[in-house]
């Protein structure tokens, strides 16, 4: 499961850092999660977007004077 740090912790692997998203065990997992040292993380998927989806965009030419 993966996790995203909320408070500097100081495990066997060495310092989790404020702000680190890492992957522990569903027991370690649970742990953090009950003492408040991070909260779970979801990966967003980022919606690409499409020829169809853009706004249509004005020309910029030169004027003729």
């Amino acid at each position: 499961m993966k996790i995203l740090i909320k408070k500097d912790v100081y495990s066997s692997a060495g310092w989790r850092r404020e702000g680190d998203i890492v992957e522990l065990d569903n027991k370690t997992y649970q742990h953090y999660l009950n003492k408040g040292i991070g909260v779970e993380y979801k990966e967003q998927k980022i919606e690409k977007e499409t020829k169809e989806a853009k706004t249509p965009r004005r020309r910029t030419t030169k004027k003729a004077k």
